[in-house]
């Protein structure tokens, strides 16, 4: 696994974490944005325009 790919899993950890620890709206919104970023890292596996 690339660096990429490893910081997604663990912004897609955090966001899962935060979304069972904290229960209130601001924390469910930036949850999902983490949960979402992970997954793009994840799929895509970098970071910019292909050359």
């Amino acid at each position: 696994m690339n660096k990429v790919r490893i910081i997604g899993l663990v912004i897609l950890i955090a966001g899962i974490v935060i979304r069972f620890v904290l229960r209130n709206e601001p924390m469910d919104f930036l949850s999902g944005l983490l949960v979402g970023l992970g997954i793009g890292l994840l799929i895509v596996g970098r970071i910019g325009k292909i050359k």
